[in-house]
């Protein structure tokens, strides 16, 4: 469990990151962003999108494009880690992460959906690393893998993005992103 001290600290490099949210090498950094939070889990990548956006309303789109391919890449790279190393090296990257009640009904629905699993959860603000690493487990086709994250994350920060340039109060009501924006220092006004 991440502390609220992390929290802060989080919040802290995330508003100073944003500060040059005008340059040009600021949507490839939070892809950059985007792609490691597959491996270390406390990067708020959904709510850095939406304040980048709500900042920067024109770049929108861009910064859309640059966190979906960003998570693909993660995705890529940890499908590509579990094929290799297997369930050993996952349970020493992430331990316990097998006896959670996410990784239960992931395994389930994985072993009767596949990939429409992956396709689900790549829409949804659910983090996606329990159905990559599934995925991964089952050396199911890295390009097929890819190309579901892809389509997923980019129909998802699409959204997102929008909404946190054209009409931010209704991020509101969107399920799952109250602790992506706080930690990303976003405070949405009625």
């Amino acid at each position: 469990m991440v502390s609220e001290k992390m929290h802060e600290k989080i919040r802290t490099y995330v508003h100073g990151l944003q500060t040059y949210a005008d340059r040009i090498w600021y949507p490839p950094m939070i892809g950059f962003l985007a792609a490691i939070d597959n491996l270390v889990l406390i990067i708020p990548t959904d709510g850095i999108l939406i304040s980048s956006s709500m900042l920067i309303p024109k770049r929108w789109l861009t910064f859309a494009l640059n966190v979906a391919i960003g998570s693909t890449l993660g995705g890529l790279v940890l499908a590509s880690l579990v094929e290799f190393h297997g369930l050993p090296w996952v349970l020493q990257m992430y331990p316990g992460v097998n006896e959670t009640h996410i990784w239960a009904f992931c395994e389930e629905f994985f072993h009767q959906y596949g990939l429409l699993l992956v396709f689900i959860v790549a829409l949804t603000p659910f983090i996606q690393q329990p159905a990559v690493i599934l995925a991964g487990l089952a050396n199911t086709s890295l390009l097929q893998l890819v190309t579901v994250l892809f389509v997923g994350r980019l129909i998802k920060f699409l959204i997102m993005s929008y909404l946190g340039s054209h009409a931010p109060r209704l991020l509101k009501k969107l399920w799952g992103l109250k602790g992506e924006l706080k930690d990303a220092g976003v405070q949405i006004k009625d």
